[in-house]
């Protein structure tokens, strides 16, 4: 079974390499606009650890000539120790090994080592459609249309979990088509070592080799590949695969396959019991409605996709009925299949299973790539279709679904560009009006940069006093403030009854408004409110007395 583009007319066409190369240049350029998450220095510390833990076996030099290590915790006993920290470790390793000892510079750094990997993720989303269609053309509007996904694009500059673990799955699903559609050991073991990309990050990765092994068997009881080659390369990966990841995760090496089930279960049951506003209500996120995922997808993905999206998986369910128990014909519908699974199956077990999700759906991002593929299918088809007794749509049909797509993706466009860098808050025309009052906006708090950097640039007193919501750590964004800025500021812990000039808020598990002082700034975007600046002549909160 083969299906494969041809490269010449792929990778070397001038359309193609243009747009790699602006793409890469545009992330240069815009890397550092984008503000600092809530969970980013958790990340790191998750890779330090680790990274520490690896270096005192290997070189316990460079860990004790490191001040940066100090303060590490060892990862026995490290709270968040069953993370996958493959991308961690490896961007703290680069830190170390360059002596990045400035925290705004070693976020930054962070940042961009975020945009190459999911750079990369937009490569191996176009080599997937461009092989799926035998098309280039369609392979690149694919990896557009990735870009042209705002929350995904913000993501790709500091989403160091979600958005890294998506571009990791594409790049296994990118190898593992390769790998089904002319099983060998060479391909085998590019499929193996991109799956411990995936499960190293996120142990949801683990997806990836029960979906080939399935498709493998089901390709032997089809006739498309012989028992024995498929039983030489199945069991290569396996093996290669699973050694690959306990190599990669040092987490696993006392009792691998006892702490790959703990992080798979803890995974399903994730420890995090916080609150999410979903449709207005407050509600604990171990207690989410069934529809809760499903939802978020169709607020915060373009119309546009979601559209091709029915279509395609209509179109394969469709074709998936004809051909009963062979569940498919050749290569292309075998693709069909598992980029369908790929988006079905994840969906399927977190409403199942009553999964932890929190923060819109980012946990499930990984299935994104998969979902524009069967969009792309929706689309291709469309644009095939010839209707009849349509006067001059017949006639135009093909320029009409052009238009409307052509269309679609300049407006997404245009917003993108009126939001940066503020894309991670887009909403379709589905979520309605009053968004901030009935979901989660900017619950990573990643506008305070830009708030705390219009203080410093409105104030210019030596001292500054501000404060931010507990939940909040500010102090984030204040250290991406350069070191003479960062000087002036002094934090205030909120509630502690010290005077602030400043209160900061996103309005995260507070979405009414503050009455402790005059609102001096507020930033929106697109119609939706990121965060508030609150002037306080003096303590605004006092100890009941007495």
């Amino acid at each position: 079974m083969t299906n494969s583009f041809d490269r010449n007319k792929g990778w070397g066409h001038p359309v193609v390499l243009v747009f790699f190369g602006f793409l890469f240049i545009l992330g240069l350029f815009i890397y550092n606009d984008y503000g600092i998450s809530v969970d980013e220095a958790i990340s790191r510390d998750n890779g330090m650890v680790t990274l520490k833990h690896v270096a005192k076996l290997i070189s316990p030099s460079f860990v004790a000539n490191d001040p940066a290590f100090n303060n590490v915790e060892e990862l026995a006993t490290y709270h968040d120790r069953d993370y996958g920290v493959l991308f961690e470790a490896t961007v703290c390793l680069v830190e170390r090994l360059f002596h990045v000892d400035d925290f705004r510079s070693q976020f930054l750094l962070r940042h961009l080592m975020t945009f190459f990997v999911c750079f990369g993720g937009v490569v191996a989303l176009y080599q997937l459609g461009a092989r799926r269609f035998n098309d280039w053309r369609v392979g690149l509007l694919v990896a557009v249309w990735l870009v042209l996904s705002p929350r995904l694009f913000a993501e790709f500059f500091y989403n160091d979990k979600d958005a890294v673990f998506m571009s990791l799955f594409a790049v296994a699903i990118n190898t593992g088509v390769r790998f089904l559609l002319q099983p060998s050991f060479k391909r085998a073991a590019w499929h193996a070592l991109a799956c411990m990309a995936a499960i190293d990050v996120r142990i949801m990765g683990v997806l990836l080799p029960m979906l080939t092994v399935s498709f493998l068997i089901v390709q032997v009881l089809h006739g498309e590949v012989k028992l024995g080659k498929a039983l030489q390369t199945g069991v290569f990966y396996l093996v290669l695969t699973s050694a690959l990841v306990v190599a990669f995760w040092p987490y696993l090496w006392p009792d691998p396959v006892g702490n790959l089930v703990l992080a798979f279960n803890n995974m399903k049951n994730f420890r995090w019991n916080g609150q999410v506003l979903y449709l207005g209500e407050a509600m604990s996120a171990t207690n989410i409605p069934w529809h809760y995922a499903l939802f978020w997808i169709s607020v915060s993905t373009p119309i546009v996709y979601l559209a091709g999206f029915l279509l395609g998986a209509g179109a394969i369910l469709f074709r998936l009925l004809q051909r009963n128990w062979r569940l498919w014909r050749g290569g292309e519908e075998m693709q069909d299949i598992l980029f369908l699974a790929v988006v079905v199956g994840p969906l399927f077990a977190v409403i199942f299973f009553h999964s932890v999700l929190y923060d819109g759906w980012r946990q499930l991002y990984f299935i994104y790539p998969a979902m524009l593929l069967v969009a792309l299918r929706g689309w291709v088809m469309l644009w095939h279709w010839r209707p009849t007794n349509l006067g001059f749509l017949s006639r135009n049909w093909s320029s009409v679904v052009l238009l409307v797509v052509g269309a679609s993706m300049g407006y997404v466009l245009l917003r993108m560009v009126r939001a940066h860098p503020y894309q991670n808050v887009y909403f379709n025309a589905f979520a309605g009006k009053n968004i901030e009052s009935r979901l989660e906006v900017d619950y990573w708090g990643l506008s305070y940069r830009k708030g705390v950097e219009y203080i410093v640039s409105v104030d210019h007193r030596p001292q500054i006093r501000l404060m931010a919501p507990a939940w909040q750590p500010i102090e984030l964004s204040v250290n991406m403030l350069p070191p003479e800025d960062r000087k002036r500021i002094t934090v205030v812990q909120f509630a502690s009854g010290e005077p602030a000039d400043y209160l900061i808020t996103n309005y995260r598990w507070h979405p009414e408004p503050y009455t402790e002082g005059p609102e001096i700034k507020s930033f929106e975007t697109d119609g939706v409110r990121l965060y508030s600046i609150i002037w306080l002549a003096k303590s605004w909160w006092q100890p009941d007395e007495q």
